[in-house]
């Protein structure tokens, strides 16, 4: 867990290392890994500088809501939150994708059919935008447009500082059950029954993959 004057500190760096950076070069965050698989041009510049951005800033089990920086990583938010007995609504199963990164570049996962894609789950983001400035994007209020648009922009609108998602309560244990099929058809209409009554032989199923 990072504290509330850390998490400022280190997005006061951030925003004095995007004013040091060419602004004829496009903006990309100076990272060693990445879980885009596309080709990319040769990067150029020495990059937004984000690494003081990787912690949890608060977990609230009671608003049901966790407020993370922009390059935590799901198995870092997770490790936090299920500490306090809750987790967020979708986990993506790469442990190196960022809650930033999920909602700018969209994500799927097993509790998906619940609670929709990451982006999804997200309350609000505080910004870095190109004026340098940042902002605080909700579903309403002046930003709210930025709010719609971000997921899918990846990273043309502006860069996540920090994003305060939803969580939901755990139980100590998940019980895994493996359903075989060797008909196409058949399993499609079981994925389609779970979806839509969220069981399966009358019991409750929480997470789907196959």
């Amino acid at each position: 867990m990072v504290t509330r004057a850390q998490h400022e500190a280190a997005v006061q760096a951030v925003t004095e290392s995007f004013a040091g950076l060419d602004p004829g070069v496009p903006v990309r965050l100076a990272k060693r890994t990445t879980n885009l698989f596309r080709p990319r041009a040769t990067a150029l510049g020495p990059g937004l500088d984000v690494s003081g951005l990787t912690g949890v800033v608060d977990v609230d089990p009671a608003a049901g809501t966790a407020t993370v920086q922009g390059m935590a990583t799901y198995e870092t938010v997770v490790d936090a939150t299920l500490a306090r007995g809750v987790m967020p609504l979708v986990v993506p199963q790469l442990r190196t994708i960022s809650v930033g990164g999920a909602a700018t570049g969209l994500g799927i996962e097993a509790s998906s059919f619940r609670h929709g894609l990451p982006h999804e789950s997200v309350r609000s983001m505080d910004i870095l935008v190109g004026t340098g400035e940042i902002v605080t994007a909700a579903p309403t209020g002046p930003h709210a447009d930025l709010y719609r648009a971000f997921p899918n922009s990846y990273g043309s609108l502006g860069y996540a500082v920090s994003l305060t998602i939803d969580v939901e309560p755990v139980a100590p244990f998940v019980r895994l059950r493996h359903i075989p099929f060797d008909n196409l058809g058949k399993l499609a209409d079981a994925v389609a029954h779970v979806v839509t009554a969220r069981e399966w032989d009358g019991e409750p199923v929480d997470f789907l993959d196959g």
